[in-house]
């Protein structure tokens, strides 16, 4: 009875070791691999409207624009790009208020290295850790983005999925 329990381990071993093999280094993620976040994505937001283009992956860079829409009028609007760099992808985004004003400096756009890619799973994070964003495919036509904040409540924003 012992030898069957040894052997029953030994066989569960390689099972047990396995890594996750959707999850890829930095590194090695492809701008491809943000092809699931391509589209239009329409969610709700406050009582608004908030939708989110983002272009197929061409080239080192896909790029996104987000605004958001509340009592028929526009809040802000979000430039956003992945841009392929030698250590990985890189979010860049600005935001701006109505007439183009920008709320960032003009040399200045926000960046947040890819942090983890697993799947249909992508974390940003800023340098110092304090800003963490997330764009995640939850099935079923949603595409979720999450931004935690250190000191601020976790927003999670739900999107309609519709490929372009």
């Amino acid at each position: 009875m012992r030898a069957i329990t040894i052997l029953l381990m030994l066989s569960l071993l390689p099972i047990c070791l396995a890594q996750d093999n959707s999850s890829k280094p930095v590194q090695e993620v492809a701008l491809t691999d943000f092809a699931f976040m391509s589209g239009h994505n329409r969610g709700e937001l406050d009582g608004g409207v908030i939708d989110e283009h983002w272009s197929e992956p061409a080239g080192d860079s896909m790029m996104g624009v987000y605004r958001y829409i509340k009592d028929g009028k526009v809040q802000m609007y979000e430039l956003l790009v992945i841009e392929q760099t030698p250590k990985g992808p890189v979010l860049r985004l600005k935001h701006f208020n109505p007439g183009l004003v920008g709320w960032e400096e003009k040399a200045d756009a926000w960046s947040y290295p890819l942090a983890h890619f697993s799947g249909r799973n992508a974390i940003f994070e800023s340098l110092d850790k304090r800003i963490r964003i997330t764009y995640r495919d939850a099935g079923h036509g949603i595409l979720e983005s999450t931004l935690e904040r250190t000191g601020k409540k976790t927003e999670v924003f739900q999107f309609t999925h519709a490929a372009e």
